[in-house]
């Protein structure tokens, strides 16, 4: 799979000598935001990636390119304040992918509640959101916000964000996380604060800062778009700044995010990696249909999607299910890789389907569905995308086994 050039945001100066390149994957799994910025405002229909998605775009990633890989988890909210999502999608790339490196984006106000979690999981680094230096910048940046329940008004918020990422600073220090500072540069809002923020970095123990564009391309945007040479210069600043007051800070992260400088960075395009069929390269996945015998049939690698209550038994039908629990069944094992929410409707529980998009989008990357019972237009419409149907009931590692075998009827 042949990828683009990388784009350069936040290159450091060139160093002699030839660069092993690194392929960066950024996935939007954070749905939940804690700040409402004015920058990147909330947009309807906002395409996240659940834990299965996340682990799926991994793999592919993985074994369809050579060299290094890092996968970082990138918005559109902040990670720590969907702790379901993101903590469990590390976890299996810990578990599965142990040669991918990880890193998240914060803000950090909510890092010193997860930095054990972040810790134990093998996160490879973490990234800071610092964006103002003052509270009129912050205020300007910022339209409000959402923390643990409670929402917050623009001053408010302010003081949050302030007071998370020098906590951040703290936190990451004392846990030994490795902690790059990245500033988005928005000229009309806190060009005039870089170097402060860099000082600020190095003094705080960061092991790089780097001076980015915000991602969002075209359409309005409060703050502007820099042009190159404003993020040129701005980055020569936060640099000067940096190395002046200190940085970079000694520590067993210093090393890992000089590598991991943004010129040696490729970012891998997502569109490609969702025509890979994963478990077709997976051992056991080519093989033809298996038919019951006298002998146990081997396993053929699948997804299979399971309507369950409890994740113990399969003992609902599609329409009574809230939500699809994902799992990945193997030669190697059954693993669960998460569960996808269904539409909640009367029209859902009277003809089983509701929404079709919405349905076909909860069993995107599957190739069969379990359940206790299918109305006739879920069978069609699921046929219809060659995603198979299967009425069963009992244990669910022993329906999942069966069904990969081959040894179970379809509905």
């Amino acid at each position: 799979m042949r990828q683009p050039d990388p784009p350069g945001d936040g290159a450091a100066p060139d160093r002699p000598g030839p660069r092993l390149g690194v392929w960066r994957l950024s996935l939007p799994a954070a749905p939940q935001r804690l700040f409402w910025r004015v920058d990147a405002p909330p947009r309807a229909g906002e395409a996240t990636v659940d834990v299965a998605d996340a682990v799926r775009l991994a793999a592919a990633a993985r074994l369809t390119l050579k060299g290094p890989l890092v996968v970082e988890l990138d918005g559109p909210g902040d990670p720590l304040a969907s702790p379901e999502t993101v903590l469990r999608a590390l976890a299996l790339l810990r578990e599965h992918h142990p040669d991918i490196l990880t890193g998240v984006v914060v803000h950090g106000a909510l890092l010193g509640d997860y930095a054990e979690e972040l810790t134990a999981l093998g996160v490879g680094y973490v990234a800071l959101r610092m964006d103002a230096a003052r509270v009129a910048t912050a205020r300007r940046l910022l339209r409000g916000g959402t923390c643990r329940a409670e929402v917050l008004t623009a001053e408010a918020a302010a003081g949050l964000y302030l007071d998370g990422v020098v906590g951040a600073l703290y936190v990451a220090r004392r846990a030994g996380l490795a902690l790059a500072a990245r500033v988005t540069l928005l000229p009309t809002l806190n060009a005039g604060e870089v170097e402060a923020l860099a000082a600020q970095a190095a003094r705080g123990g960061a092991a790089r800062v780097d001076v980015v564009a915000p991602r969002r391309a075209g359409g309005h945007r409060r703050g502007g778009t820099p042009t190159r040479g404003e993020l040129a210069e701005a980055r020569a600043r936060a640099h000067a700044a940096f190395a002046a007051a200190g940085g970079p800070a000694p520590g067993p992260g210093r090393a890992l995010l000089e590598w991991l400088e943004p010129a040696r960075l490729k970012e891998v395009e997502r569109a490609p990696l969702e025509a890979v069929d994963v478990l077709r390269l997976l051992p056991g996945a080519v093989e033809a249909e298996a038919q019951p015998g006298r002998m146990l049939p081997p396993r053929r690698a699948q997804v299979v999607a399971v309507a369950s209550r409890d994740g113990v038994l399969v003992d609902a039908p599609l329409a009574g299910v809230p939500a699809l629990r994902l799992y990945a069944v193997t030669d190697g094992g059954i693993r669960y890789l998460g569960a996808r929410i269904l539409e909640q409707s009367a029209r859902r529980r009277l003809d089983g389907v509701g929404d079709a998009q919405r349905l076909l989008r909860a069993v995107l990357g599957c190739r069969t569905v379990v359940a206790t019972g299918f109305s006739t237009r879920a069978r069609t419409l699921l046929g219809a995308v060659g995603v198979r149907t299967v009425a069963a009931g009992g244990a669910v590692p022993d329906v999942l086994d069966r069904v990969a075998r081959g040894t179970i009827r379809l509905a």
